[in-house]
């Protein structure tokens, strides 16, 4: 067989032996069950992909072609020269892939018998380079073996090609299930919904705790009543990781168990003859299998599945196959959940550790403050405030961003609010502060340059008010809402915090009265954008305007809800609000 190997973008080949790896590669297409073809694209003068050619098709995508025809070296007349025989759903996905880079993968029946077994198919279609593509037809194994010879599963009785539609379907949408979110909840209960009322009429899903005990992750069930029951049921009888049957077994066996009592499914006892249900109820349950969910060969928790509705038959042997099939399904999906929890709850502890656990109580002023996440998942960010007393009379104030996400963002963050705290005990003039805080990124060893912007003020009681020194670092101006609901931006312009060894730091100073509200600000306040309009300063501006003589609590929350409605979607960037308001 002499084809390029799948997706080579070149003549270039390693070898093995006297063998190319592509020739190996081609050979061991040959002998999967799957139907595997690659084919190159046929574009338009725009440069969009209209149409496919085939270059290669293994043994199982040519099962009802021409022996002698072609199964590489280019487009093939008598082989697929166009892939419309794959249906114009798997075609339309495949030109989808080709024009978005996007891969795909869903269920399709073919447009006619002889390609791929006529069966229905799960296909996944993935790009290759820029011009080719691979299309993996997976057809249900029992729609392999000609119809007259393969026996009926226990059950199944006639109508067995619906049978296997059926369950592709159900795998396609537990698939589309499993994959539509990375939260734990959310996934947990996709398994048990995945699977009612379709192939159960309820389900639970046991996950192991760190003790090997049982503990009930999610549960479905399409009869609200029955849910309860079954609820009720796994309150009473938690299964024991060393019971002889049900859910403990199945976890530490992985072997599979079906019966006609889901109280057994759910042992409690250890112990051979101890029962412990006196009194219980009889189950809703007219039959119920439970199967493993492993990774990497490890028991990680088990599937109970029920039928509760009269005449519906028991678990088959197919039943517990296509069951098996979405428990491996699952246990990736699960175990990434719980590593995206886990990475959550990290970078939800590092980013609590980057800011005060509380406001402090600031003799004649009225303390608030937000900080949010952006929608970018578990990275922490890296706008911050703090405030803290800096001498006898007075307290400095700092609200900052560090460029970047993650661990280095969060790493400098703390590097930026201890600088700050720890000059401060030397010197309260803003100015000095910021020019430390320079100092401390440059020092800073990174192979890419860090920058920070911050905004520090320090406040000092003077009469019935404030005396406010600032000084800002390439940070917004923070804006002065007066008594009298005049709003002014504070402060001049200053260099960017980490760039140059000598910044350009002006420091201003106000009076604030009685009534008076200073609000500091990151640019993922201003920048949040409905569409393609920024809330932008006029915004944070509008709020102030319109809220004279409010608190500093209602204005910052007055502001957080003008941030939420100026736009549907999430905030792309974290932010972080402070308000102070002078008594």
């Amino acid at each position: 067989m002499t084809t390029a190997a799948p997706g080579a973008e070149d003549d270039h080949a390693d070898t093995c032996g006297n063998r190319s790896v592509d020739a190996l590669l081609a050979e061991a297409f040959e002998f999967l069950p799957d139907a595997v073809s690659i084919s190159v694209a046929v574009r338009d003068a725009d440069g969009r992909a209209v149409d496919l050619c085939l270059e290669y098709a293994n043994a199982a995508a040519r099962i009802g072609h021409a022996p002698e025809a072609a199964p590489a070296g280019g487009p093939c007349g008598t082989l697929w020269s166009r892939t419309r025989t794959v249906g114009d759903g798997v075609l339309a996905a495949c030109l989808d892939v080709l024009n978005s880079s996007l891969p795909e993968h869903g269920a399709s029946a073919a447009a006619r018998k002889g390609a791929h077994h006529g069966a229905e198919h799960e296909y996944r279609a993935f790009r290759l380079g820029n011009d080719r593509l691979m299309l993996v037809l997976r057809t249900d194994r029992c729609a392999r073996v000609p119809e007259r010879t393969r026996p009926r599963s226990e059950g199944e009785g006639p109508g067995g090609d619906g049978n296997a539609r059926e369950r592709l379907r159900i795998l396609a949408d537990a698939g589309a299930l499993l994959g539509a979110s990375l939260d734990r909840g959310a996934t947990l209960d996709a398994v048990t919904d995945s699977v009612v009322p379709s192939l159960a009429d309820g389900c639970l899903l046991y996950l192991a705790d760190d003790t090997g005990h049982p503990v009930l992750a999610a549960l479905a069930h399409r009869d609200p009543g029955r849910r309860r029951e079954l609820r009720d049921l796994t309150e009473t009888s938690p299964p024991h990781p060393h019971a002889k049957g049900g859910v403990g077994a199945v976890i530490r066996t992985g072997r599979h168990e079906r019966g006609a009592d889901v109280a057994r499914a759910l042992d409690p006892s250890p112990h051979v003859g101890e029962d412990g249900r006196t009194g219980r109820r009889p189950s809703s349950a007219d039959s119920w299998l439970t199967v493993p969910v492993a990774r990497s060969g490890t028991a990680i928790g088990a599937v109970v599945l029920v039928r509760t509705a009269p005449g519906r038959s028991p678990f088959t042997e197919e039943d517990v196959r296509l069951a098996r099939e979405l428990s491996r399904r699952a246990a990736p999906a699960i175990e990434n959940a719980h590593h995206h929890a886990e990475q959550a709850e990290v970078a939800r502890r590092l980013q609590e550790s980057l800011l005060p656990r509380a406001l402090p109580d600031v003799p004649g002023l009225e303390l608030s403050a937000r900080h949010r996440p952006g929608q970018k998942g578990t990275l922490v960010g890296g706008d911050f405030y703090d405030v803290f007393p800096s001498g006898p009379r007075d307290w400095t104030v700092t609200v900052g961003d560090v460029a970047g996400k993650g661990p280095q963002a969060a790493a400098l963050t703390g590097l930026v609010r201890h600088t700050v705290r720890a000059t401060g005990r030397d010197t309260t003039d803003p100015a000095a502060l910021l020019d430390a805080v320079n100092t401390a990124l440059l020092d800073e060893p990174s192979p890419t340059r860090r920058f920070c912007t911050a905004a520090c003020a320090t406040l000092r009681a003077n009469g019935s008010g404030m005396r406010l020194t600032l000084a800002l670092g390439g940070h917004p101006h923070p804006l002065l809402r007066r008594n009298d609901g005049t709003v002014v931006p504070v402060g001049h312009p200053g260099t960017l915090l980490g760039v140059v060894n000598e910044p350009r730091l002006r420091t201003v100073h106000h009076d604030l009265e009685p009534g008076d509200l200073l609000l500091f600000y990151t640019d993922g306040v201003t920048e949040h954008r409905s569409d393609d309009v920024m809330l932008g300063e006029a915004g944070v501006h509008a709020v102030l305007a319109r809220t004279p003589g409010a608190s500093a609590e209602a204005t910052v929350r007055l502001l957080e809800r003008e941030i939420a409605t100026h736009g549907p979607q999430a905030p792309t960037d974290d932010f972080a609000i402070l308000g102070m308001r002078v008594r």
